[in-house]
Parts: C-alpha cells; structure tokens; sequence
C-alpha cells in the first residue's frame, strides 16, 4: 500500500475522529444502574494444525474484543481482554467471522471473547473456548506453523517408501517456470529437492535452500507458496520422484501488520544523470530497505501486484546491502535522461510490523551533443566476398553494431507482430560492442577501417550501429551495400552435370527412396543469371521432403509470393550444386561463421553459415532447407532424436558413368569431455530461419549418399576429341584354318 494511500486513510479517520469528537464520549455504567449486561456466544468454523475460524454473536448491538494465547496465559476480565486483545465494531447482524492463521501444530491454545453495549459502557462477562491443534499426521505434508516470515511442516514418510524429497517453492517462481520450461510438480521437485529418510518436521525462518545449495526460496508476509513432496529411492541429489508419487500443498502467509511509523523521501540536485535523496525515518522505525526503479522495472513488477514491488524491495534477507537505519543523504548515479524512477521502501519497525512507501521523480532533459556517426565505403580486392568501410563516430563513449543481409532485417521488421519494431530496438536486441581499439580509432580523426569477410556474392547486407553518449542518449545508423558477383567460372562441368536423373537415398530408418531430379542452370532469365554469378546450378526435385513442386510462376499464380523477386527464390524443393574454380563440386556454398580448436581432442571446429542462402522451398506456410542430418540417441530421454545443422557435402561426378555423388560428412561433435564423431547425411529440415530456432524439426533424415544416376547414359559418355588425319581400313589378310588348328597331344 504506498504512502498516499496510508495518508488519505490517514485523513479519514481524523474526520471520523473530529466528527465523533461532538458527541457525548461514551462513559462506564454507573454503579447501581439496571442496566442488563449483554451476552455472547462463539462458534468453531474450522481449526487445524496452523490456523482456526470462528464466529462471535452477540445479542445486542455494540463492539467485541477476542484474542487467542497458550493456555498457560491468563485473561482476567472483560476490560482487560478489549484493553489488550483485538477489537471491532458488529454490523446489522451482530456477528462476525474471523480467521486467525497464526497457531502452531501440538499445541493448546484458549480463544477468549466478550461484548460490550455502548453508551454507557457495559461489558459481558468474559468467554473462554479451548482450542488444541494436537491433530495426527493423516497426509504426507501437513503445515506446523505458518508466520510472515517463517514456515514450519511436517513430512510423514509413506509406509514402505525408502526416502523422499521436499521443498518450499514460491507458487509464481513456480508457474514462471511452469510457463517458460514446462516443469512440474515431480520435475521440480526431482531437480531442486531436498532429500530425508524419516518422518520430520521442517522449520525455516526467512529462506529454505534447495537440494543443490544454490537457489533460495526466501519467505515473505502475504505471499503465496508451494510445499512439494514425493517418494524417491534415495536422497541423493539426482534421485528422481515420479508423478504419481508427488504431494503438494498450496497456502499463502499471513500478512504483517502495518508499521505506524514512516520514512520521509526528499529528492533533490536533480539532473539529467543524478539526483540526491534525503531519508528521515520517525522514530519507531527501526529499519528499512530501499530500492530504486526505473518506470520499466517497476511497472514490470507492479503488473503482477503491489506484492512482487514489495519483494523485489526487501530482496534476499540475509543480503543488507540495501538495509538503512537511521537518517541516510544518498548520491544516485548512473540515471537517464528526461527517464521517471521511483523511490521504492519498506519499512520495519522492531515488531517486524511493515509499511510500503514509494515516491516518484523525474531526471532533467539531457544537455550534452547527442553522438555522431558517418561511414564511408571503402573497395576491397575481392568484393564478392568481402566489404569494408571507415567508421567515424564522435560524442560517444560506447557502441553496438551487427552485421546481417539485408532480408533476415527485413524479415524480422516485416514479421507479423513487429509492426512498431524499430531498428533501435534491432541494434540493442543484436548489437555486440565495438571493441576498446574500434572505438579508440573511430573516435580519431581517420576513423576506424573495419573489414566484412566471409560474405555471400550478389547478396545485400546492412552494417546498423547505435552509438551512445556520456548521458545516455544513442544514435542509429544503417548503412547498406551488397556484394559483388563473383568471378565467372568457365569450366565443361556446367554443361556435363545438366540433365535428367533418377536419384536414390536411403532415409534413417533403412527405407530407400527413388524420384527424379532435373540439373539445369535455372528456371528463368532472372534465376540463370543470378545462378551463373554464383557459380552454381539448380537441382529441381526431392520428393522425400513430401513437398509438391511449384515453380515461381506457380508461387505467382497461387498468391504464395508477392514479388517475381521474391519467386524467384522461394520456389522448389530445390537444391544446389556449386562449382569453383578447381572444378571442384560442392553443395552449395556457405560462409564459415565461426572456427575454434579443440586442444583436448586435437580437431578443429568449424562452424558454418547458410545467412542469406535460399530455401529449398518457402511457400504456403512451409518453409525447408537443405541440411546435413543425423540420428542421435539422448540417454536421459531414452529416445533418438534427428538433428540438422548447416555444412557442406562434397560432390564426387564419375566422367565415365555421370553418376553423380552427394557424400556424407564426418563431423567431430564437442558435446562432451571425450567428444563424439558424428556422420550427416544429405537430409531436409523445415523451419522458418536457416539457422533453426524453436520451431525446427527434421523432415527427412538420410542414411546414405545421395546418389543422382542419368537417365539416359549414352548421353553421359566421356567427350572423344576427333582425329586430325583421316580414317584408314585395315589390310583385310584371309587366313588358313587349317594352319591354325592345334595339334593336340597325347
């Protein structure tokens, strides 16, 4: 509850106080007066081991007064109990209902009660009831105590069971997991869980740790959690708990009672990037916790309740880094411009009684030059691959810059959804910082000179970099270029690989699959043009992938493309072959993104690219690529489970045959200490990015080379290159049977 809220309350009761104040106060009965003293009665709604409910009737208007203590302590009358105890006023009905969650499991407690008329005072004889919280242990969890800060249970070992595991979770920590990962009671319990071999009970005051000593569960008023138990085989760490097997309680602590006292917030010396906060607690304060938001943060913490704002206040209980006492003058550094943050508290007084204060401030418009940035394109000597340009930045003292094509930007602005997505947003989300170095040299007056390798010809890009000054305040920039067609390679190849063939692969389960594929330069002037600056050709057909054909005037026809460009590319299914200039043959081509050694094992790792690379097909609502696959078996799941990555396959073409050859690749896997060999086969993966994501599954999975046999060999045969001088006929020399007749011997 903020402060505003307590002070109007505040405000009211004074009124109330004011009003109340011109009637007649109301006095004791005088003695001697026949007044008939009222009479009372209770009755137990519910009562268990942590909490009871009871309703108090009276016969006649006025207030009541209740408290309930160990059995031991003593009340002596009527005004003793409405001096000492809790106090209300009954309504129309003269009856109330009250729960109080504050009793403790194997205990005698007694609830004390009385009425009173008003004006003249005249109280009831003083009631008792006796309440015993000695219940036995039915269930496998029951709740001993429950305080604001401190949570006591009892686990009952299952009859038979070897062990089990418990723990405490925070019921939002649990549905957060819940909706990020798919946990469960049993799997959350079997991951974070702590283990025991006979029936206990459990006390933890402020925190409970989990199995592996690491996360906390810390306890606060007025919040809800989670008690989670189940059988397992044994204590350890990694024992696990099954579902049938798992009991849970869910139940909120009681919230503490309000602080009478308060801190008072002044905030002063604001600027753009700092303000000074002055904090004078009343005296009753004993401490208090302050945290200071941004409006995103405390407007993410406000959606889920005025509780998680108080939380994220008090923090960790055993860490006082943001603890004060007494009065405090704090310096905050690091703010924004022109940004609202809130002065968050909660203040304690020595009862552990608390009050939520929170006060709001606004920093100063920014008053420095906001950061400048100019690029300027520079030639390299392979610029179908390559690209460079001078970087000059000024006013700033950090960076962010990507580099991507320029369709994976657009299809991340153009996606549905990302309407109001700013390239602002972009950079921040995919920036990575400009080095010391970079942006030293791109502070001076030459500027930094920063070189693009392992790009893809013909292709365009986007250089986008935010720049940031001393107050906070960014500048963007995007600067697009597109690469260079690469050399045109002459060579027999493109003319011997064209033609029809029947292909054959053999899936992950051992089936082998038979279609046609046609090799040709292109589907059309833009496709053959844009195919032969690549140095590639086009294979139409995988019927495995389960996708009909469409070629990109179908795509046109049916709506499934937008643009001949975008055609163009998205037909299919169709794959590639690439020709360099050692007529070698491969797959088509892909940038290395990435390469590293590892030392243990003595291989290198490479890691491949396909960024800018187009699908096999990508039209009504399907979207393949070209992969190397693979079957791997996953212990803890106890399942094989097929995976793609981006490679590239070489390509064997027998001069003799034209049988061409899609080999597997041998590929080292660094998933463990000792590593793993892996081999990919030709295959198909479908989803909606070339480098995967949540949404990729595996499609078809090979287990074999991909081999393409021509249909019509004779075509096929090896070039003859004719004689230069003419034919000549042999001497024709008639021959003599008899004279070539063996003489046979004994």
């Amino acid at each position: 509850m903020s402060k505003k809220l307590f002070i109007s309350i505040g405000f009211i009761l004074a009124m109330a106080s004011a009003f109340t104040s011109c009637k007649k106060t109301p006095q004791e009965a005088p003695q001697g007066d026949s007044v008939v003293a009222p009479a009372a009665s209770v009755k137990i709604d519910a009562l268990d081991r942590t909490s009871v409910t009871f309703t108090i009737s009276s016969d006649s208007p006025g207030d009541y007064a209740w408290t309930i203590v160990p059995s031991s302590t003593q009340i002596k009358d009527a005004e003793e109990l409405f001096s000492a105890g809790q106090s209300g006023m009954f309504g129309a009905s003269q009856e109330i209902e009250i729960t109080h969650n504050e009793l403790e499991g194997g205990n005698e407690y007694t609830l004390y009660y009385a009425v009173r008329k008003i004006n003249p005072f005249v109280y009831s004889e003083l009631y008792s009831e006796v309440l015993s919280t000695d219940f036995p242990y039915e269930d496998m969890i029951t709740l001993e105590k429950v305080t604001p800060n401190a949570i006591s249970y009892h686990i009952e070992k299952p009859e038979g069971a070897k062990a089990y595991r418990h723990m405490i979770v925070d019921y939002n920590d649990f549905l957060y997991f819940k909706a990020l990962v798919g946990v469960t009671h049993d799997s959350y319990l079997s991951a974070f869980g702590l283990g025991d071999t006979e029936s206990k009970t459990f006390s933890y005051e402020w925190v409970q740790f989990d199995g592996w000593d690491n996360y906390a569960t810390y306890i606060y008023s007025d919040t809800k959690y989670l008690i989670i138990a189940g059988e397992s085989e044994s204590t350890e760490i990694d024992s696990q708990v099954s579902p049938d097997k798992v009991k849970y309680i869910e139940f909120t602590t009681p919230k503490a009672e309000v602080c009478p006292y308060e801190v008072d917030v002044k905030v002063s010396n604001i600027t753009s990037l700092s303000a000074d906060i002055t904090l004078t607690p009343e005296e009753g304060v004993d401490r208090y916790r302050m945290y200071v938001m941004s409006e995103a943060d405390y407007e993410a913490f406000l959606f889920e309740g005025e509780e998680m704002v108080r939380r994220a206040v008090i923090g960790a209980w055993d860490d006082t880094s943001t603890e004060y006492r007494g009065t405090q003058s704090l310096s905050l550094e690091g703010l924004h411009p022109d940004s609202n943050y809130y002065i968050c508290m909660v203040v304690f007084d020595k009862d552990m009684r608390e009050l939520y204060i929170e006060k709001a401030f606004t920093t100063t418009e920014p008053v420095g030059p906001a950061p400048e940035i100019n690029i300027t394109a520079k030639e390299t000597q392979e610029p179908w691959n390559s690209a460079a340009i001078n970087l000059q930045l000024k006013n700033t003292v950090s960076a962010l810059a990507f580099i991507h094509t320029k369709y994976a930007v657009d299809e991340v602005l153009n996606a549905p959804g990302n309407e109001d997505l700013t390239m602002d947003v972009v950079i921040s989300t995919n920036g990575v910082s400009l080095s010391g170095p970079e942006l030293s040299k791109a502070l001076s007056e030459d500027g930094a000179d920063l070189m693009f390798s392992n790009l893809s010809p013909n292709t365009e890009y986007v250089y986008a970099i935010m720049a940031t000054n001393s107050e906070y305040v960014s500048t963007s920039y995007v600067h697009y270029f597109k690469t260079g067609a690469e050399p045109i390679i002459e060579t027999t190849l493109f003319d011997k690989l064209k033609g029809d063939y029947t292909a054959r692969i053999t899936d992950v389960n051992g089936v082998p699959h038979t279609f046609d594929v046609t090799i040709t330069d292109g589907v059309n002037d833009a496709t053959r043009e844009s195919y032969k600056a690549q140095n590639v050709l086009v294979c139409l057909g995988f019927d495995p992938c389960g996708v009909t054909y469409n070629s990109p005037e179908d795509l046109l026809k049916k709506k499934w493309a937008k643009t001949e460009e975008e055609a163009n590319r998205n037909y299919g299914p169709k794959w590639f072959l690439e020709i360099d200039e050692n007529d070698k043959i491969t797959t088509y081509k892909h940038a290395v993104a990435a390469k590293s050694f590892d030392e243990v094992n003595n291989v290198e790792l490479i890691d491949y690219s396909a960024e800018g690379e187009d699908p096999m097909a990508s039209f009504n609502n399907q979207t393949i690529w070209f992969k190397g696959t693979f079957n791997r078996y996953y212990a803890s799941k106890e399942q094989w489970i097929m995976q793609a990555t981006t490679l590239i396959h070489n390509v064997d073409y027998n001069e003799q045959t034209g049988v061409i050859t899609v080999n597997p690749v041998k590929n080292y896997k660094s998933w463990s200490a000792r590593g793993e060999i892996i081999t990919e086969y030709p295959g198909v993966s479908q989803s909606k990015n070339w480098y995967g994501g949540s949404d990729s599954k595996v499609i078809f999975c090979g287990n074999s080379a991909l081999v393409l046999t021509p249909k019509s060999p004779e075509s096929k045969a090896s070039s003859i290159t004719p004689m230069q001088n003419a034919l000549e006929a042999p001497a024709i020399k008639v021959m003599n049977i008899q004279e070539n007749r063996r003489t046979l011997r004994k």
